[in-house]
């Protein structure tokens, strides 16, 4: 007798079999220029060797180096690389206390970039090339001795086939080693959880170099993704570091730059056919990255200082208010609301600014000035949002008790708000607002609506 099993069996090999059908993948927009019909990369310059560099040779492997040297003049956006030495890691320290920046200044970072094997993480992933840049003295030693640094220096280790992996590992461990702080692009998300499990990948044969304390997690580490992303998302569309070179520091890379998404096939075809021509483009937008980073870890020091107006403008005032409230520095929020105020042209974004440093006057109790921000907004701001209208109908009736001001308020936003299209009314804003209006009226002796 079969058994409920085999009759299952029989059932199933019945049923249509399914097939996965091949995976269609629409093209990058990127890959217009970049790409050709083939799905190739299309590079000129293919038959060019690599960039001039030196070998690195230790006990556990050789990877590839090549060395830049920027002077501290070098100019990148406004200012020169050297201006970052002037100013503080510590000024960014209270908006993000798990980056560790207390005690560190930038002469002791190390800029990182990595360009990998794919967009994501996993086992299969890790990183042909990792660039390092930090400021450097001739002397070795002079950094003891408090003289100043007097270049720029960007290092970019390179894998010139996937055997040289844990000697690109262990020459960057010795170089992160005389480093105390790291800075990167969306390094916690990315670069650094990267590059921890491939030292914990090869952690048998790296030994002591397999861990690199500047890396892990507790270390001093400035992303410059999160502070840029607060002051800057409310009036950018996208805060890579692409857009932000563009809008915010004012560069253009060169045509020779390649889109970051075409970069793991790159390496691909260079393993695969040894041409080094496309392999010169990533060295070249591994650079660019990290020269960036320092520009941009300047601008953004600036912005969060004490001498923010010069590098402040419009809705970013908003965003720095928000960040000073967190923080409880509510005199240099107010200060930032009413730059808002003054500075945004977008209703939206303004009447946000309106109704933040309206609720910051009214928790530190100071009544009046509340209500002379709330008059400014409905006389400056067209629009239906009745917040103003109902703010001030409470100060008219808590505050002053002049019930006749507090109904004139109300009566006001409930006429404005029966008017306005649905799209326009808040859940319950009526209902409320009716209940307001009759409660006043019953204080001063009158009927309800």
């Amino acid at each position: 007798m079969s058994t409920t099993l085999d009759r299952l069996r029989r059932l199933h090999s019945l049923r249509p079999q399914r097939t996965n059908p091949e995976p269609v993948y629409a093209p990058l927009e990127d890959e217009v220029s970049f790409g050709n019909a083939n799905g190739t990369f299309d590079d000129t310059f293919d038959d060019a060797p690599l960039l001039p560099g030196a070998e690195v040779v230790s006990d556990l492997g050789a990877c590839y180096l090549v060395t830049t040297t920027y002077p501290l003049d070098t100019v990148r956006g406004r200012q020169a690389l050297g201006a970052l030495l002037q100013v503080s890691p510590a000024t960014l320290a209270p908006f993000h206390p798990d980056f560790q920046l207390d005690g560190v200044d930038f002469s002791q970072a190390a800029f990182v970039d990595t360009e990998t094997t794919g967009l994501g993480g996993g086992a299969g992933v890790f990183a042909f090339m990792v660039g390092v840049g930090a400021f450097a003295w001739e002397d070795g030693d002079a950094a003891a001795a408090g003289t100043p640094p007097a270049s720029f220096e960007l290092r970019q280790y390179f894998m010139r086939h996937p055997g040289e992996e844990r000697g690109l590992l262990a020459a960057l461990a010795d170089d992160l080693s005389q480093r105390r702080m790291v800075v990167t692009f969306n390094g916690r998300a990315f670069d650094l959880p990267l590059l921890r499990g491939r030292y914990l990948q090869h952690r048998r044969h790296l030994g002591d170099r397999g861990r690199v304390p500047l890396i892990d997690e507790g270390a001093a580490h400035l992303d410059l993704l999160y502070p840029a992303r607060r002051l800057w998302r409310r009036r950018l569309q996208s805060c890579r570091l692409i857009n932000l070179e563009q809008m915010i520091l004012g560069l253009t890379r060169g045509e020779e730059d390649v889109p970051g998404a075409l970069i793991p096939q790159m390496y691909n075809d260079y393993l695969r056919t040894n041409r080094a021509g496309a392999i010169n483009r990533i060295f070249y937008h591994n650079r660019e990255d990290i020269v960036s980073m320092v520009a941009l870890a300047h601008r953004l020091v600036l912005a969060y200082g004490e001498e923010a107006s010069r590098d402040v403008q419009g809705e970013d005032w908003l965003a720095l208010a928000v960040c000073y409230e967190r923080q409880g520095e509510f005199a240099r929020a107010e200060h930032s609301y009413r730059a808002a105020i003054d500075a945004i042209a977008d209703d939206a974004w303004r009447a946000d600014a309106f109704a933040r440093l309206g609720d910051l006057l009214k928790r530190q109790e100071r009544w009046d000035e509340a209500a002379a921000v709330w008059e400014l907004w409905l006389t400056s701001l067209p629009g239906h949002d009745k917040t103003p209208f109902c703010e001030l109908s409470k100060y008219c009736e808590w505050r002053l008790h002049d019930l006749a001001q507090a109904e004139m308020w109300a009566a006001w936003a409930l006429h404005d708000l029966r008017k306005a299209a649905p799209y326009q009314q808040r859940p319950g804003q009526i209902a409320d607002l009716e209940h307001r209006l009759a409660r006043i009226r019953r204080k001063m002796g009158g009927t309800a609506e």
